[in-house]
């Protein structure tokens, strides 16, 4: 089984990055025969969705005959521009976000017409796509700002738009789970960031089917204070099933993701963005 981490934090040594560094470390000891890929937002340089509707051209015209969407310059954002990359520290936040963590398993854009899924903007983004398509399993640790994700976390879920135009969201859904942190304190809860992310992946073919409420549960060294909320959702996207104002306490005041038959996150715990 291939699991990818996305970390949502812009901070790289916050609350965030702590558990996430957890799972990633339950997820190689409890599972030492599955993949795993941790990618922070904190090391990646990837920029909001400009609306230019390129990825829906792509879609449109169809894969080629090399299974790649339609070539660069058939489709561009309306200002022309490809999202430039920073040359020296561009190149160091892609190595920094997958180093070894490409599995082979992962593929571009598949000639059976499912997967012209690639936005034209050149930054490292493109380097997350194939780790998203080869994971079987994902896990989404995100801070909560004002109810919802941070900026860098809201824009990797808007460039997941070229998804939309596939059969992805639409075909058969692989699991997905979010871990929720803060510091606590904000009375409007954090039902808008369950909601950006549930809608975000189930587009890009995952079905969120549990949220576990970290809030004020870990420490700002990174200690796990608490247990963990958990709180199931049905999978099915119309927002049934417990919500985050409900459910049942989850295991593990140690915190992180062990990785059972179903895949869902347990006890266990610590990582970057890297591979396992």
């Amino acid at each position: 089984m291939n699991r990818l981490i996305i970390v949502g934090s812009p901070r790289a040594d916050g609350r965030s990055a702590a558990l996430a560094e957890q799972l990633f470390e339950a997820c190689i000891e409890d599972c030492p025969q599955d993949e795993v890929a941790l990618a922070p937002v904190a090391t990646l340089a990837i920029g909001g969705c400009r609306g230019c509707d390129a990825c829906r051209q792509e879609a449109d015209a169809g894969p080629r005959a090399d299974g790649a969407g339609a070539g660069a310059g058939e489709a561009r954002c309306e200002d022309g521009a490809a999202g430039q990359r920073e040359a020296a520290t561009g190149a160091d936040r892609r190595e920094a976000a997958t180093g070894a963590g490409r599995w082979e398993a992962a593929v571009d854009a598949g000639a059976d017409g499912a997967g012209v899924r690639r936005c034209v903007l050149d930054d490292d983004m493109q380097e997350l796509y194939p780790l998203i398509d080869a994971a079987d399993e994902l896990v989404v640790v995100s801070p909560v700002y004002f109810a919802g994700p941070p900026a860098q976390m809201k824009a990797v879920l808007d460039r997941l738009q070229p998804y939309f135009w596939t059969r992805a969201r639409t075909g058969a859904k692989r699991p997905a789970v979010l871990h929720v942190v803060g510091e606590g304190g904000d009375p409007h809860g954090f039902e808008p960031l369950v909601g950006t992310v549930r809608s975000a992946l189930s587009c890009a073919g995952f079905a969120l089917e549990a949220v576990y409420d970290w809030v004020g549960k870990i420490g700002e060294d990174g200690e796990i204070l608490a247990e963990a909320d958990l709180h199931t959702l049905d999978g099915s996207g119309d927002g049934s099933g417990d919500g985050p104002e409900g459910g049942a306490p989850g295991e593990g005041p140690e915190g992180g993701a062990t990785c059972g038959p179903d895949g869902a996150p347990g006890d266990g715990a610590k990582g970057g963005a890297r591979r396992g």
